[in-house]
C-alpha cells in the first residue's frame, strides 16, 4: 500500500494510530442520560467530568473529538441549543471509565432571562451537588479569550468545597484555534494564561491540536494520574 504523507490524511486517521498507542485512549463512548433536573440523574457513580462554557463555544465538537466519534453529541450553529445536562461514558483502553457531562451554554443574551436563569441554576446545582464530579473542562474561544462569565466561574469552582468530595479542578482549554494563524493563536493562548492565572490547553476539533494534551490532563484530574510511559510527561 502506498504510503501517504500524515499531513495528508485526515487528523482522525492519524489521531486514531496515535490513540492505539496511549494507554488513556477512548476506545468506547456511549450517551447514558439527558437532564433537566439534577433528581433526574443517573446516581453517582465512577468519576465526572464537566464540560462548561459559554454558548456556542464548541462544547460538542471538543467532545466529540476528544472520544473520535462525529455524532455522540449533537452539534447545533444555533447557540444555546444544549437546555439540558446531558450524560456520556468513555471508556479507555486500559479500562478506565469516565463519565463526561455537558452542561448548559451560559451568556446567551436571546433566550429569555427565565431560561437563562433556570440553566444557571441547573449548572449551579450540579457543580455544588454531584459528588462524582473531579474536574471542570472550561471551554473559551481563543479569540474573544476569557470573559466576566469565565472568569467568574472559575472562581466559583475555585472556591466551593463540598463534603466528601476532594476540590474540583478546573481544566481550562482555548479552542477554535485553527481559526488563527499559528503565532496569532499562540499570543493569545497566552494572554489567557496570565488573564486567568493557569496553564491553558489549545485545542482544535478541526485538526486534532491539543487532544491527547487534553486527554491527558483529563486523566491526571480524575484519577491522580496517567498509566506507563506517560506517567511523567
Amino acid at each position: 500500500m502506498r504510503h501517504v504523507s500524515p499531513i495528508l490524511r485526515p487528523w482522525f486517521t492519524v489521531s486514531a494510530e496515535r490513540n492505539a498507542k496511549e494507554p488513556f485512549g477512548i476506545v468506547d463512548a456511549r450517551f447514558v442520560a439527558a437532564a433537566v433536573a439534577i433528581g433526574s440523574l443517573p446516581g453517582p457513580v465512577g468519576v465526572e467530568i464537566a464540560f462548561a462554557g459559554r454558548s456556542n463555544v464548541g462544547k460538542s465538537s471538543l467532545i466529540n473529538a476528544l472520544v473520535e466519534r462525529k455524532n455522540l453529541v449533537r452539534t447545533s450553529g444555533r447557540p444555546g441549543a444544549t437546555r439540558q445536562l446531558n450524560v456520556f461514558e468513555a471508556r479507555a483502553r486500559d479500562g478506565a471509565v469516565l463519565g463526561f457531562v455537558d452542561l448548559p451554554g451560559y451568556g446567551y443574551a436571546q433566550r429569555s432571562k427565565t431560561e437563562r436563569q433556570t440553566w444557571a441554576e441547573l449548572i449551579d446545582d450540579y457543580l455544588t451537588t454531584r459528588v462524582t464530579l473531579a474536574a471542570v473542562v472550561l471551554i473559551v474561544d481563543a479569540r474573544r479569550g476569557l470573559e466576566e462569565d469565565d472568569m467568574a466561574l472559575i472562581e466559583f469552582i475555585t472556591t466551593m468545597r463540598v463534603p466528601s468530595r476532594r476540590p474540583v479542578e478546573v481544566v481550562l482549554v482555548a479552542t477554535k484555534i485553527d481559526k488563527l494563524p499559528r503565532s496569532a493563536w499562540r499570543t493569545e493562548v497566552e494572554r489567557i494564561g496570565k488573564a486567568a492565572g493557569r496553564r491553558v490547553i489549545a485545542f482544535s476539533a478541526e485538526t486534532g491540536e491539543g487532544r491527547s494534551e487534553l486527554l491527558r490532563a483529563i486523566r491526571k484530574s480524575a484519577l491522580g494520574g496517567l498509566p506507563g510511559p506517560t506517567e511523567n510527561r
